[in-house]
């Protein structure tokens, strides 16, 4: 049987009994532990009532007092509940319960329940629900703020970064980074933070890695696809150095494998992975062009394009990424200042897996920033961007020093930083400060995301509880 009671709120009288409680409470746990008080169940003779909570608002591990009569000291016979999410109930004196907030709970009614089996009641402090505050903050990682180079931590020296380009992580949340290079004077490399220390992995020095620009993992996240920018006849670049590079986690990602070479289509900037069949994606930087690769003939098959400026040595035109469920690749036009949206047929009885045309999804084309819906949105040369769990695309909004955030319905909204403005802060989000940030990484493992802060030389994170 389950009995419901709805409980309505005098404020001010639950503020005298927070103040009152704090002391008592406190010293009954001290005197349970001395004398040894039982810890007995809720009587069943006796009604159980709810009357207040304190405090009204609270995040992840806050101390929530439940105040009532007769929940007994037995906390097995107690439940509380925030917003649907369980609160962990750390003790009781039978008119007081002591809770811990959970995690990610938003703003809801709190329940709590008493009794076992099938003798459970539910009270619901009802129209007085609990206003949750999400943990929010921007925290440098790695790197030292305007200070480029390539020093790794070790023997008391502080991890520098150079002109970090892009970021991203394998499945147990392990984090890599590539360093802007060209030719083969090691300026530019793939690095990992790892043990909060930065290593050097490897760097661009000739042979198959001379331009890194882009990376991306395998499923499996045995692999790492690294995507190079070649300048044929520049910094010892020719035609027959690959644009696609690959580096197995058997050899420690040390060596890099020459993979794809195209003749015409050199200056590449994006690399995807699809989430679902694992087909490799990549993008070219002045035509706008989507292509598959092709793994046994190491070939690169043109998809879909969308209209560019084609201007010359703009080596990053088009970025992209796949919304988690694979149904749709987001096609970032940099120079063009907008986002289009195609979709890719892959998860029908007999899938045909092309793509249907590219239609423009959010971005007016202009340079700017506005926040808004579809075309009313601007942009500022977004650059590479990322999806999270539910479907939200974020881009790092270049040259508007921020970190944007667009919904799958198409609201675009700022994320990140404070647009139009260039610097270094950490802090809260729309407080925060980045300089020119390159790429955005969603990382699902620990479900946080981190910015390559190219100007600042910094690997940032950013925490959104």
């Amino acid at each position: 049987m389950t009995k419901r009671e709805t409980c309505f709120i005098n404020p001010l009288k639950g503020l005298i009994y927070f103040s009152a409680f704090l002391f008592l409470f406190f010293l009954s746990c001290v005197n349970d532990k001395d004398s040894g008080r039982p810890i007995v169940p809720p009587d069943p003779n006796l009604p159980t009532t709810i009357s207040n909570f304190y405090p009204k608002t609270g995040g992840v591990t806050s101390k929530l007092m439940v105040y009532g009569t007769n929940f007994g000291t037995d906390t097995s016979y107690i439940k509380v509940t925030v917003n649907g999410k369980n609160a962990r109930v750390i003790s009781s004196d039978g008119e007081a319960i002591y809770a811990i907030v959970p995690s990610r709970a938003g703003t809801g009614d709190i329940k709590v329940f008493i009794g076992k089996n099938d003798n459970i009641q539910e009270f619901t402090f009802e129209d007085d629900p609990f206003d949750y505050v999400f943990r929010e903050n921007v925290t440098t990682v790695c790197g030292q703020v305007g200070q480029p180079g390539i020093v790794d931590d070790s023997d008391g020296e502080i991890a520098l970064v150079r002109r970090p380009w892009c970021v991203t992580t394998d499945l147990d949340g392990n984090l890599f980074f590539v360093e802007e290079g060209r030719g083969s004077n090691q300026d530019g490399g793939l690095r990992q933070y790892l043990d909060n220390k930065v290593r050097t992995i490897v760097r661009n020095s000739g042979a198959n890695f001379r331009s890194p620009a882009s990376a991306a993992f395998s499923l499996d996240s045995d692999t790492l696809f690294l995507l190079q920018t070649i300048y044929p006849g520049s910094n010892d670049m020719t035609l027959s150095d690959p644009v696609v590079v690959l580096f197995l986690r058997d050899d420690g990602f040390q060596v890099p494998r020459k993979h794809v070479t195209m003749a015409t289509e050199v200056r590449t900037a994006a690399i995807a992975v699809h989430p679902i069949t694992g087909e490799l994606f990549m993008g070219g930087a002045t035509s706008g062009w989507v292509y598959k690769v092709n793994h046994k003939t190491q070939q690169a098959e043109q998809c879909i394009t969308i209209p560019t400026n084609n201007t010359a040595n703009r080596i990053h035109g088009v970025n992209f990424a796949f919304s988690p469920n694979g149904e749709y690749l987001y096609i970032i036009n940099t120079y063009k200042h907008n986002i289009y949206r195609a979709k890719y047929n892959y998860d029908a009885a007999e899938p045909t897996k092309i793509f249907d045309a590219a239609t423009l999804f959010v971005g007016s084309g202009n340079a700017g920033h506005r926040d808004g819906i579809g075309t009313i949105a601007e942009f500022n040369s977004p650059g590479q961007g990322t999806c999270d769990t539910d479907g939200n695309l974020y881009v790092a909004d270049r040259n508007n020093h921020c970190i944007r955030k667009i919904t799958p319905d198409g609201t675009v909204s700022t994320f990140a930083g404070q647009p139009g403005t260039s610097g270094y802060a950490d802090g809260l989000l729309l407080e925060s400060l980045f300089k020119y940030p390159e790429s955005v990484h969603y990382c699902k493992a620990s479900d946080v995301w981190y910015v390559a802060d190219c100007d600042n030389e910094l690997i940032r994170k950013i925490l959104v509880e």
